[in-house]
């Protein structure tokens, strides 16, 4: 199946690949991020009525081992390829350790399931798994920091069987939106989040049957600017290409603290920073293929003149 992709133009604010890669470098090693948990759990929680045909489950999306327990959970007995732009070890999850301590009860001696790992792939780059080979696809809180999406999804749809689906979640445009001002002091600009609506354009554009889209938004509040901030370059970061490299003055970061404190609420004494989430799903239909045949009905067809 030929291979449809998007411009990276999708966005208004190119992405920089180097730079996410780079973050995440940096993030999977830190204690797992309470918003991808809680995505994850999320994403899992509506997974449950989704049943793809047989088959094995891709994970490419932002990757934290603690988060891939209760995906692999989910999909126990299915074959995982897991992507990630450098390689990492990967937890067994529970299911398969209880699996693996009765079988080591019938069968002594049996050996224990040991880690995977991820597997390196530069982000953007064709996945090396073959056409139509997969039934799932897994993919948190990632489209929204590709260069290119449409890519991404155009690989997804190449490498799923008919009736195999793709499952994702991203941030909306209403993300950070408290952090306009602080951004414009540092001068940074922030990244032009999706909406659904262009985001299921965009799946329907590379060939995903019916995509459902749902939206909803969380309100996080923080005792204080600086951990606010820290919470945003944990959740997002800046990875957009026109970044700046050079440090902050101390001058202007504490006019930016200055203006994060000004949105404190009067009556809770706390910050707000709004998350606006998008869940996406969709699947691959089988088509039927073209013949040259044409077919007509006999009534339709009438004799020459002069015919007997």
């Amino acid at each position: 199946m030929a291979s449809r992709t998007m411009s990276s133009q999708f966005w208004k604010i190119p992405r920089s690949n180097a730079a996410l890669a780079h973050q995440w470098s940096r993030r999977v090693h830190q204690p797992l991020p309470f918003i991808l948990e809680e995505v994850n759990q999320r994403m899992v929680n509506r997974a449950q009525i989704m049943r793809p045909v047989e088959g094995g489950v891709v994970h490419q999306g932002w990757l934290h081992p603690s988060a891939l327990l209760p995906v692999k959970t989910l999909f126990v007995g299915r074959a995982f390829s897991v992507f990630a732009p450098k390689a990492i070890d990967l937890p067994v999850a529970q299911v398969e350790q209880a699996a693996a301590s009765f079988l080591a009860k019938l069968w002594p001696g049996r050996a224990a399931p040991k880690p995977s790992a991820a597997i390196p792939l530069p982000i953007n780059s064709p996945l090396p798994l073959p056409n139509e080979s997969q039934a799932m696809v897994w993919s948190p809180l990632w489209l929204h920091a590709a260069g290119d999406p449409g890519q991404c999804l155009s690989e997804w749809l190449r490498v799923l069987k008919p009736e195999g689906g793709v499952f994702f979640s991203c941030f909306g445009p209403d993300t950070g939106r408290e952090l306009q001002a602080v951004a414009q002091v540092l001068g940074e600009s922030l990244p032009d989040f999706a909406d659904m609506h262009d985001l299921g354009d965009l799946m329907s554009k590379q060939g995903f049957s019916d995509p459902v889209m749902e939206m909803e938004k969380l309100t996080l509040t923080y005792s204080s600017p600086a951990k606010l901030l820290d919470d945003w370059r944990a959740l997002s970061g800046n990875h957009l290409e026109p970044r700046q490299k050079g440090l902050r003055t101390p001058r202007q970061l504490e006019k930016a603290l200055q203006g994060l404190e000004q949105l404190r609420n009067p009556e809770t004494g706390r910050i707000p920073l709004t998350l606006e989430l998008i869940y996406g799903h969709a699947w691959k239909v089988k088509r039927k293929p073209k013949t040259d045949v044409a077919t007509v009905k006999i009534s339709d067809i009438k004799g020459r003149k002069g015919s007997n």
